[in-house]
């Protein structure tokens, strides 16, 4: 199998870039690993601003003014500074402190005589475009407006009653769950981040690999070398199509082999039985694209530019380097016209899914059936190609 062989030496020329990409997918699998080996947070707890407050409306019954303080004690941390002008500014500017408030004198009179809309003269110092300054001005805002809204609905309650029912309210608190768009079961959401970014290596590795050996095939010189052979046409391209076969079934079977070696217990398990089976389809999608991209160009340097907009560009709308769930709608609807966004989104279902039934597969085996068209469009277009190529040529 002389065109076989000649194959295999074009693909061990080019091992070197192949390998680099494999490279590439293999070291974002184990940073995602490392980066996601961390529980996932599923709870909120509101941040701390380490503040300090100074309180000059200590007169007898100043009751709101000592209300704001225990409020903020409560919702910050609170810094003991000296009272000095210059150790104020060095706190801030070193962020031993991040916000700094004082209470002036006659504080809890205002609020004892103004409604809820009323501005009520207070002092702050923060940091610049300091998000924790915000946050502080809207839990100082939120005890004033409480106070605001009791003192106009009780005009003639005092300001003991205002201080305990605010402190009451203020102390109302509602438990926070953090949820994810796609929940994965147990560890696999590494894995699962793994076979996304294989959608970029596998068509860079396919690409480059089968449509260089195309265009090789595909050169003047060497196809009137090769109608002169012995080897009748039909075996010559039974061997490239073997060629082609052997050469994407190996770039599959690698990429599997290291999902084994960084993720063995997933990869031993229905889960990894058919992320592997959609990489399959996956890989199909890729053999006849690449058989198109070499029929169709004549020019390695053109060969490179395309390989690398084509796997890139869906890379980024279809959710490989971006979840699809961040992505805007618009994004989303171009996608879906890629079969990229497929192969991402039969392996989030499968990431997800507690039983492997007929009916729970569904999804992902529409998204299969949606990729194994797009190789059987790729296809048919290529064979028109060649047809025409050869009429013309005749």
């Amino acid at each position: 199998m002389p065109v076989f062989k000649a194959y295999l030496q074009i693909i061990r020329k080019n091992a070197p870039l192949l390998l680099m990409y494999l490279g590439i997918v293999a070291g974002l699998a184990i940073m995602m690993t490392i980066f996601n080996a961390q529980s996932p947070q599923t709870g909120f707890s509101g941040s701390k601003v380490r503040t300090a407050v100074f309180n000059d409306d200590t007169a007898a019954g100043t009751l709101l003014s000592a209300g704001l303080v225990d409020y903020l004690g409560q919702t910050a941390e609170l810094v003991t500074l000296a009272d000095d002008p210059q150790q104020i500014r060095d706190a801030l500017f070193f962020g031993e402190v991040s916000y700094v408030l004082r209470i002036p004198a006659g504080f809890s009179g205002q609020l004892s005589q103004s409604a809820s809309d009323t501005v009520v003269n207070i002092e702050r110092q923060a940091a610049p475009d300091s998000t924790s300054a915000l946050y502080m001005d809207m839990l100082v805002n939120k005890y004033l407006h409480t106070v605001g809204l009791f003192r106009a609905g009780m005009p003639e309650a005092a300001d003991e009653e205002i201080a305990r029912l605010v402190r009451e309210n203020l102390a109302l608190s509602i438990p926070v769950e953090l949820s994810v768009q796609n929940s994965y079961r147990g560890s696999y959401e590494n894995i699962i981040y793994y076979f996304n970014y294989l959608a970029y290596a596998l068509l860079s590795i396919l690409i480059l690999g089968i449509s260089t050996c195309m265009i090789t095939f595909n050169g003047l010189d060497l196809k009137r070398r090769n109608l002169c052979s012995p080897v009748s046409l039909r075996s010559q391209n039974l061997q490239i199509l073997a060629g082609n076969l052997a050469f994407s079934i190996g770039s599959w079977l690698v990429m599997i082999l290291v999902s084994l070696v960084l993720y063995r217990g997933a990869m031993l398990t229905w889960t990894g039985f058919w992320l592997a089976l959609n990489a399959f389809a996956f890989m199909l999608v890729g053999l006849c694209l690449s058989f198109l991209i070499g029929y169709a160009l004549k020019s390695r340097n053109a060969q490179a530019a395309v390989a690398n907009v084509l796997t890139l560009g869906t890379s980024f709308i279809a959710g490989v380097f971006v979840p699809q769930e961040f992505l805007g709608r618009s994004v989303l609807a171009i996608a879906r016209l890629t079969p990229t966004y497929w192969f991402v989104r039969a392996n989030v279902a499968i990431g997800s899914l507690d039983s492997f039934d007929w009916m729970s597969l569904g999804d992902i085996r529409l998204a299969c059936v949606i990729q194994l068209a797009f190789a059987g469009v790729f296809l048919a277009i290529a064979t028109l190609l060649v047809y025409r190529k050869r009429q013309a040529a005749a």
